[in-house]
Parts: structure tokens; sequence; C-alpha cells
């Protein structure tokens, strides 16, 4: 199992609604969507990651780069019968070379390299010389006017039940097809995480462009302070009711 060690800073939160049936496909077996009613969820992270090195290895010799990040919120359920509630990575883009190569063998996080613009106005991504994502932020909005002129299109009542359940999570999550999931569990003290709802003025998703994902709506943006993270790769949990491909074979023969 790898433990990693960084820092997050300039991190930038986006979660969308979805229709569940348009991106079902996109989960392995083994995973569920996270619903609410017919919408399931994307999670978009944008962020600078600094002095990322293995435990162990000293601050200075740590690797910084931009990661932008497009997950859906996932469930798995264990043998032992708990949920786990997480992320499951459909596409990650970096813009340093040995991060984009040595991601692919380590993590579940399908980097891609790319050109990434990360700061306090938003981000911006370019692959290949083409455009893909770009977030603007405008103005800071007080929070009470926030949540006074919360959307009246969201499938949430108010701000709070947004923000409770898009709540970011800690884990992500990647069926290895053999009944088990591997997760990358990330450690931080909770009591430093701060997040404050930002005001979006522009954007365009270039994945969601790729997939077709046209009904894709905003429903929370969020700036996170920087923080220190620790990141755990390579533990598995069994899935509930997994059985292997032979053992089914032989029970329908049967």
């Amino acid at each position: 199992m790898w433990t990693f060690r960084g820092r997050l800073s300039d991190c930038l939160l986006l979660s969308y609604r979805t229709p569940a049936e348009s991106v079902r496909g996109l989960v392995p077996a083994g995973l569920q969507l996270i619903t609410r009613g017919p919408w399931a969820f994307w999670n978009v992270v944008a962020c600078r990651v600094e002095q990322v090195r293995p435990e162990g290895v000293p601050q200075w010799a740590g690797l910084s780069y931009h990661h932008v990040a497009y997950r859906l919120l996932t469930r798995c359920v264990t043998a032992e019968t708990d949920f786990i509630d997480g992320l499951y990575f459909v596409r990650s883009e970096a813009d340093h070379a040995f991060v984009t190569a040595t991601g692919r063998h380590v993590t579940d996080f399908k980097f891609r390299p790319a050109t990434i613009a990360v700061g306090a106005d938003g981000f911006e991504v370019t692959r290949d010389g083409a455009a893909g994502s770009r977030v603007a932020l405008g103005e800071p909005v007080p929070a009470v006017e926030v949540a006074a002129t919360w959307a009246a299109d969201s499938c949430f009542p108010t701000l709070k039940d947004a923000q409770e359940f898009l709540r970011y999570r800690p884990v992500s999550m990647a069926p290895n097809g053999h009944g088990r999931v591997r997760l990358a569990e990330v450690s931080r003290d909770d009591a430093a995480w701060r997040e404050r709802v930002v005001n979006v003025v522009d954007q365009r998703i270039g994945l969601f462009d790729e997939l077709g994902q046209d009904e894709a709506t905003l429903e929370l943006a969020t700036a996170v302070d920087p923080i220190e993270y620790q990141w755990k790769l390579g533990r598995t949990v069994e899935l509930l009711g997994y059985r292997p491909a032979a053992a089914r074979v032989a029970e329908s023969v049967a």
C-alpha cells in the first residue's frame, strides 16, 4: 500500500447534476451511482497539488503540479454490508509529465497530460492545443445573499441541503473486476477544512461535451482553503454477493 503526502491550494470544487441514465454506463459493475430522484452527480475538482511525495521522503523533494479531475458520486456495498460512499474517476488531467506517467500505474485516476492554469479567478485546461475546460469566477457573493437567492431550478430545496448532500467524499473507488474494489483514501485535518460558496460567471467542461452531457447543470461551486493532505492507495475491499464468472456458469448448467 502506498502513502503520499502533500498540500492542496487554489482548490475549486464544482458539483453538477445530470440525468442518471446518461452516466450509468460510465460506472463499472460493483459501483452504484448516488442519486437524488432522476439525478446523478459529477464532482469536478481543480487545484494545485504542492510537494507531493511518498511518506518518509523530505518535503523539499516533493513534486508540484496542477490537477483537474472529473468524478461521479458513487457507492459500493462491501462483504461486511457496509456502505462506502465516494468518487469514481472518469478522467484526470495533470500538467506534469512524470506525475501523468506514473499516476497511470499507481492510481486509478486515469491521468492525461494537459496544460492547466489554476488561480483565485478559476481555471483553464488545454489539451493537444485545443480548449478543454474553463471556469471563471466573479466577485464573491456574501453567504447570506447566496442562501437568499438559491436557484429555483435546483434539485435541492435549500443551499444547506445541497451542501450536505454534495459534501466532498474523501475516498475514490475502482472495481478490479474480480469482486474487489481498490480504494484511494484521503486523510486530513477536518477542523482545517474550510470552503465557501463562489460565484461562477462562465464555464465550459470539455469532458461533458465529449460525453454528450448536455443536461449537466451546476448545482454548487466552492473554494477550499489550502490544506495538508495524505493519500493512502492500495487498500481493497470485497464486494457483497460477488460470485466468480465460473461459479455463475456452473450454477446455470446445474
